[in-house]
């Protein structure tokens, strides 16, 4: 089925500018699948804030995108959302609503564009998804493009606070058609979906080692690696122009345009390694802690709440604590028990959930989110 027709112009003219923009700028260059008869979705490993338009520059045909709830917030946003009409999720929430909207566009005849991970990697390896993906996918009926991008992370580090320019290229890597996802299991279309866009950005670049050039390349490695490798403490990570730090003891690094670390007492000489490192000695420190011991202290931070339609709300501002179990502040105690999503936004400065029916999002300029959900994932045994 065709898609409405301003929307469908809009697509086809948008991608002619956007794909000539991704050649010039970042020089991506991408395959084309062959036609294929009825609906689709397209999923795809999520790199960059511009993905939709490299995956784009793949498919000729209109594609319907799924989006973060926050871009309807964002400056543009209106305007995306009144004449692009995505499909809007909540992040930090169950996504009911979304994948029955999905369902709905497929039986109409469109196709559908999904970044299954929901987040950008900090790290630079594909977030696995659940499987509840795969049970979606069956129950549309519909035809399955998988596509994986490479070398966007180094151009765009969730951490990271500006864009670098550098090598990227994306590929589509397999079609299924509804007859072959017919015979799978939802855990086979699962498995095939995490294999095909699996990525692993610092393998891909140790063979490649070309250059991401830009400003300041180090600045923001504090929102994801926060605890320092040589003495342990936590949010003391700070960095200016290409370089970082420890401000409690003395720790240098240099981030290069490679994407990899140097330093003379750095064990690491990229993002990824640190962040496996500091996974498992959060979990370690963790261990140590009593049931209902104080773990963190968070001051200054705002809370606030996001309404149904998209209208954001200040609640207030003040110090968030952090327990094994349960976040507190402003009167308020969340267990995690009880949380059924969790998210970051962004850099990692923004932390989103739900309480109850209510979408909450608690933000501050020196918030690092992780350690909060990563508490949450040891809770639900996620990570």
């Amino acid at each position: 089925m065709e898609h409405p027709r301003r929307y469908s112009v809009i697509y086809r003219v948008g991608r002619i500018f956007t794909t000539l923009y991704m050649k010039l700028k970042y020089r991506y260059r991408t395959n084309r699948p062959e036609p294929s008869d009825g609906p689709y979705i397209v999923m795809a490993n999520h790199t960059t804030e511009e993905d939709m338009f490299m995956v784009g520059a793949a498919f000729k045909k209109p594609m319907y995108f799924v989006v973060g709830e926050h871009l309807i917030r964002s400056k543009n946003g209106p305007k995306i959302f009144k004449y692009c009409e995505p499909i809007a999720i909540f992040k930090g929430s169950v996504a009911a609503a979304p994948a029955r909207e999905i369902m709905r566009r497929i039986k109409d005849g469109y196709n559908i564009m999904i970044f299954p991970e929901g987040s950008r990697s900090f790290n630079g390896v594909t977030e696995p998804v659940s499987v509840a993906t795969g049970k979606m996918v069956k129950a549309c009926r519909c035809g399955l493009y998988t596509y994986r991008t490479k070398g966007g992370y180094f151009m765009a580090p969730r951490w990271g606070q500006y864009f670098r320019k550098g090598h990227c290229e994306g590929e589509v890597v397999r079609y299924y058609s509804p007859d072959e996802l017919s015979k799978m299991s939802a855990e086979e279309v699962t498995e095939a979906i995490n294999r095909d866009i699996y990525e692993n950005a610092h393998e891909t670049q140790r063979q490649w080692m070309k250059p991401y050039k830009g400003k300041n390349l180090a600045e923001g490695i504090g929102n994801y690696c926060l605890i320092c490798p040589k003495c342990g403490s936590y949010d003391t990570i700070e960095s200016k122009g290409n370089e970082f730090g420890c401000k409690n003891c003395g720790l240098k690094g240099e981030y290069l345009e490679t994407g990899f670390l140097a330093g003379k007492d750095l064990p690491f000489d990229n993002v990824l390694d640190w962040g496996r490192w500091q996974e498992k000695r959060f979990d370690e420190d963790l261990q140590k802690k009593a049931d209902d011991e104080l773990l963190f202290t968070e001051e200054n931070v705002t809370l606030y709440e996001v309404s149904d339609d998209h209208v954001q709300t200040t609640l207030g501002t003040g110090t968030l604590t952090a327990y094994r179990d349960r976040l507190e502040m402003l009167g308020n105690t969340w267990y995690f028990a009880e949380i059924p999503a969790m998210s970051m936004l962004y850099y990692g400065k923004t932390l989103l959930f739900m309480d109850g029916k209510r979408h909450l999002g608690i933000t501050g300029d020196h918030f690092h989110a992780w350690k909060e959900n990563r508490l949450y994932e040891k809770c639900h045994d996620l990570s």
